[in-house]
């Protein structure tokens, strides 16, 4: 079985291949692809199933990369060559979007001519059929998770909500640093949008969590945590174990 997990950027990209690996026993072949249509991809294996964690760059690019992974399964000689479980996971970073980004992404499958058996929810899955190049039924499920789910925000927030909510320590941490980024740039001279905002957020709080380990890299901090054992992690990653 193949399977594939879109994601907008670096951060999902290395949080997404952490925590396969570590709650579902995914393991890395060590092998970097450049795999068309994703600007960063990685595969893993399980048993004799592959599962391709793909970046498309953003959130704007996800529904390009998700038609070219329909158009695959459309043209595709045999089944084999099709994908059977397509993962979209992208932020809930703007109020009033999540029902704009579930109707662009139904709006391919309309045009691609699949066949589908309800309407696509956030966090449920959505069985498909398309008619591939030798007029065989090709056969695959989409999962949409638009994180987070209670609130607007970007993955950093859920991140750091789920660590506040495991301990009372780290959450005044969080608290006191996210006061400080809010007031830090009045004039708005770095921090110039909401996004930029957030991201120092998440990086001021692990810039005190890790600083012994001085990590250079936003890679390198997500990989330091066990993300797995986070109770919130878990609920919003669950339906992720069924791939």
């Amino acid at each position: 079985m193949k399977s594939v997990i879109l994601c907008e950027g670096s951060t999902d990209y290395v949080l997404l291949q952490y925590f396969m690996r570590k709650a579902y026993g995914w393991e890395d072949i060590k092998k970097h692809e450049q795999i068309v249509p994703f600007k960063m991809a990685r595969t893993l294996i399980k048993n004799n199933d592959k599962l391709t964690i793909g970046s498309a760059g953003g959130c704007s690019q996800i529904p390009g990369v998700f038609e070219k992974l329909i158009e695959r399964n459309k043209i595709s000689s045999d089944n084999p060559a099709s994908v059977q479980n397509i993962v979209i996971v992208t932020d809930r970073d703007e109020a009033g979007t999540e029902a704009e980004f579930l109707k662009s992404i139904m709006d391919i499958l309309q045009n691609r001519e699949v066949s589908y058996d309800g309407e696509l929810n956030n966090g449920i899955w959505l069985t498909c059929s398309v008619e591939n190049g030798r007029q065989q039924e090709v056969c695959f499920k989409i999962l949409t998770l638009i994180i987070p789910f209670e609130e607007t925000g970007a993955l950093e927030t859920f991140l750091l909500n789920s660590v506040s909510k495991e301990s009372d320590y780290d959450k005044k941490i969080i608290d006191a640093g996210n006061e400080f980024v809010e007031n830090v740039d009045p004039e708005k001279r770095y921090l110039t949008c909401r996004r930029y905002i957030t991201k120092a957020k998440f990086d001021v709080y692990f810039s005190i969590r890790t600083s012994v380990a001085q990590f250079n890299q936003r890679q390198d901090i997500l990989k330091g945590v066990d993300w797995e054992k986070y109770l919130a992690v878990q609920e919003c990653f669950k339906e992720l174990a069924n791939i």
